[in-house]
């Protein structure tokens, strides 16, 4: 299993991005348990754990998030982790 850690940059916030990326994960029944946190700089950070086909589902959606999100680039990281450290995928405040 992977942990994905992405810090999308651009218009991401005031514009419903995380709300698009819960509404994907949970319409298309994508499997995956983390969060999508507002960072204080004004880009978004998205926390997923899961396989990677599922992993690329997110990463795919996260490109062009909400009908007024602008993304401007996407920092990635991956790492494997043994279990799951989150019970759902949530916003995180």
């Amino acid at each position: 299993m992977l942990e994905m850690t992405l810090i999308v940059h651009g218009t991401v916030q005031g514009v419903g991005y995380r709300y698009s990326i819960i509404e994907h994960i949970e319409h298309n029944q994508v499997l995956v348990r983390g969060y999508v946190y507002n960072q204080p700089n004004g880009s978004v950070k998205i926390v997923a754990q899961g396989d990677i086909e599922a992993l690329k589902d997110v990463r795919r959606f996260a490109v062009t998030g909400s009908a007024r999100s602008v993304v401007r680039e996407i920092e990635e990281v991956y790492h494997e982790i043994a279990e799951y450290t989150y019970d759902e995928f949530k916003v995180q405040y």
